[in-house]
């Protein structure tokens, strides 16, 4: 079957955190530009048509007409949803009891935290990284414990193995969250990676949690790894996932957690009063993970096309920016370092004088992403290369001011 990604939905008026609430933005970036003509790229939410499967099941219940207390254990094809579609895509076995529900992967994350370390400990993340997980450690009472990736050519993002040792090895870092795929980066494990990352973690007594709500979005010939097909002894290892990211079913609230060692997973149910999901998560995970593989494959080639088009095209209107074609996710991180401009200038120029809203890279990385922006190519191509556009013209009426001045 063929689908329409190229067609643009108009989502305004429908409820949507993207067009309809800049409130919330303006509370994240005071001064940001939100408009009826602002090209939004700073939202990992997508602006595709839903896979037709998926609207069928939330019609039909819709149509039912009642809409009281559900829950993840209601019906065995929940579950039976999740351990086929882990079967179809990654020749991954998983057991009914290994997995737990959840609002959202942060929730799964969130828990993590919570039950295995205590106020004041630290919690590591290896920056560039999603910045969602530092609230969730702040509003937590816990502390960042950072450790940075290295970079030795753009776009080429390794673990710094000696530095990733030195922070699991002091006693009061207790959690480790990974991303894989890695967001904002795109940097897709290895298996042997995911192992050293395990081992060295497990030596010191910290418990990985693995959000791979982007694992689905992989570029054509790369291979995602779940972290528990990777490893052998998983005492340690938590993974987070869900449809949010693949179906774009953020609104929805249906993910879960797959914890195989059953001692760890009775200490993170422990005091954890798990979510009951709406029937419309119900019916729409299940339609997603049963009848939308085609839809997904589809996705992933035009995310591909995307993906190599505005590449191509910063390289043309943007020369001195640096951008890659990502390994997994829908997200590219660009460097714009050679333009020379402070964070604030690069916001007055991509937000304001573009008018192209996309997220600063201080966000994702504190110490370094001050010349980085993330840019979430969750939109037609079209609008993709207008946005690209406007940068291209704005940086360069910009150059153009400053060096009259």
């Amino acid at each position: 079957m063929q689908y329409d990604f190229d067609h643009a939905l108009d989502r305004r008026n429908t409820y949507t955190l993207k067009y309809d609430d800049p409130g919330y933005f303006r509370r994240l970036a005071p001064g940001i530009r939100l408009d009826e003509d602002t090209i939004r790229l700073l939202l990992a939410d997508t602006d595709f048509p839903c896979a037709p499967p998926i609207t069928a099941a939330m019609h039909r219940v819709a149509d039912f007409g009642t809409f009281g207390y559900t829950t993840a254990d209601s019906t065995p094809a929940y579950k039976d949803s999740i351990i086929h579609w882990y079967d179809r895509r990654y020749g991954l076995k998983l057991e009914r009891d290994w997995i737990i529900y959840s609002n959202g992967a942060l929730d799964g994350v969130g828990q993590t935290v919570q039950a295995f370390s205590r106020p004041g400990d630290g919690v590591i993340l290896c920056h560039p990284v999603y910045s969602n997980f530092t609230g969730v450690i702040g509003r937590m009472g816990r502390k960042v414990a950072p450790c940075h990736l290295l970079q030795p050519a753009v776009g080429d993002y390794r673990m710094d193995w000696e530095g990733f040792e030195q922070v699991c090895a002091r006693p009061e870092n207790k959690v480790f969250i990974l991303c894989s795929p890695e967001n904002p980066i795109g940097r897709v494990w290895t298996a042997e990676e995911l192992r050293r990352m395990a081992d060295i973690c497990r030596k010191n007594g910290v418990v990985v949690v693995s959000d791979e709500i982007h694992s689905d979005i992989v570029r054509k010939g790369v291979k995602h790894t779940p972290i528990i097909d990777a490893v052998d002894d998983l005492s340690n290892i938590i993974m987070v996932s869900g449809v949010n990211k693949t179906f774009n079913l953020m609104g929805l609230h249906c993910a879960y957690s797959v914890i195989p060692d059953e001692a760890l997973r009775r200490q993170f149910q422990e005091d954890y009063e798990v979510g009951m999901p709406t029937p419309f998560a119900m019916a729409g995970m299940i339609a997603a993970y049963t009848e939308c593989e085609d839809w997904v494959d589809a996705l992933n080639q035009y995310l591909d096309e995307s993906m190599e088009l505005a590449v191509a095209r910063i390289k043309e209107k943007l020369p001195r920016a640096k951008a890659y074609v990502p390994q997994g996710t829908y997200i590219l991180w660009v460097d714009f370092s050679d333009y020379g401009c402070s964070p604030d200038e690069l916001q007055l120029v991509v937000n304001h004088k573009a008018n192209v809203a996309v997220q600063g890279g201080l966000a994702h990385d504190p110490e370094q992403g001050g010349q980085y922006m993330r840019m979430c190519l969750t939109s037609p191509k079209a609008v993709i290369l207008e946005a690209i556009d406007r940068m291209g013209a704005a940086f360069a009426a910009y150059e153009s001011e400053r060096g009259q001045a």
